[in-house]
């Protein structure tokens, strides 16, 4: 056994590191007291990733040193690997809540197995996006990804409750499936401006975040219509935002601009003064047109339907009974 303190790997390669010495990251997703056979109480943690999960026991004698960190935090784990009932375990000597700033990735952590294989092609598309984007979006999105709030609601989210993306992870799906066409049209048109790109894929990522709040998985959250979706991703966003603040205000307040073009009801939006706002507003229209197959069938099917309908109307005076109750009666 190599009994050096090293660095331990994703959960599911720790089944091969037996004996290993290390500290690992991963995401806190429980913790719990644990009775053992001798009546000690030690304390149980589910540490998760994007490759599995795995337990971690933490023994009396290294509770005393540490300060127990908050479910869904990410965390640095220091233990021991080993082996009980054909499966890898940490026994724990040290843990500690890691900032985003600590964290290299964000998608790295966050447990694949909780997410919708619907979505997981979203999933994919935004941890290509997290390894893409340049400092200090890059982390700007990890703080975004990592805050409790909404790393796992953001996995199963609905986009909507009928009218797009309805499934479970629909919004993740919608979230990233535009993520290509925001580069492109932007670099395309404002082909010197090398931060806009960036912040499309953003805001367009981002652009429906408050429905984590408005829409929920399988049913609305309480009190979810008492303001518009909107107006939630300012609230949410906020502390995030502050982050970005102090390392570029420029980016920040043009992610806040974006925000509140979208906020504005569509009927009273004007030209924007920075066109990302309407590539995001377009992409949006565009991603829920896919999804309902407004095509030339619906079209037809549509308009075939509206003529009989004003048919049936005009053939009979107000009052008069269809043919198809004659035929009842």
């Amino acid at each position: 056994m190599n009994r050096a303190a090293n660095a331990l790997g994703p959960t599911q390669q720790l089944f091969n590191q037996e004996g290993q010495l290390g500290t690992g990251h991963y995401l806190l997703t429980v913790v719990a007291e644990h009775p053992c056979r001798s009546s000690t109480q030690l304390l149980k943690f589910t540490l998760e990733d994007a490759s599995g999960r795995v337990t971690g026991l933490m023994w009396p004698e290294y509770r005393a040193h540490i300060t127990c960190p908050a479910r869904l935090s990410p965390v640095a784990v220091s233990g021991e690997v080993y082996r009980y009932e054909g499966r890898a375990q940490i026994r724990v000597q040290g843990v500690m809540t890691l900032s985003a700033d600590q964290v290299s990735s964000a998608t790295a952590l966050i447990p694949r197995q909780r997410c919708p294989e619907a979505a997981l092609r979203g999933l994919d598309r935004l941890a290509r996006l997290e390894a893409e984007l340049p400092a200090p979006l890059d982390g700007f999105l990890r703080n975004v990804l990592l805050d409790p709030a909404i790393t796992l609601p953001f996995l199963r989210c609905r986009a909507s409750v009928s009218h797009h993306h309805s499934f479970i992870g629909g919004l993740l799906v919608h979230s990233t499936e535009m993520l290509d066409a925001a580069v492109v049209l932007t670099r395309q048109t404002l082909p010197d401006d090398s931060w806009s790109p960036h912040i499309a894929e953003l805001g367009y990522l981002l652009h429906d975040l408050g429905k984590l709040k408005s829409v929920g998985d399988v049913r609305r959250p309480e009190f979810a219509l008492v303001v518009p979706h909107e107006f939630h991703i300012f609230e949410m966003l906020a502390p995030h935002l502050r982050w970005l603040d102090q390392r570029n205000i420029g980016l920040a307040m043009a992610m806040r601009k974006l925000f509140s073009y979208l906020a504005t009801p569509a009927k009273a939006r004007k030209i924007s003064n920075y066109f990302v706002a309407e590539v995001i507003e377009m992409l949006d229209q565009m991603s829920a047109a896919s999804h309902n197959r407004r095509d030339l069938n619906h079209l037809l099917a549509g308009s075939y339907a509206a003529d009989s309908k004003a048919r049936a109307a005009s053939s009979f005076p107000s009052g008069a009974v269809a043919p198809r109750l004659y035929a009842a009666g």
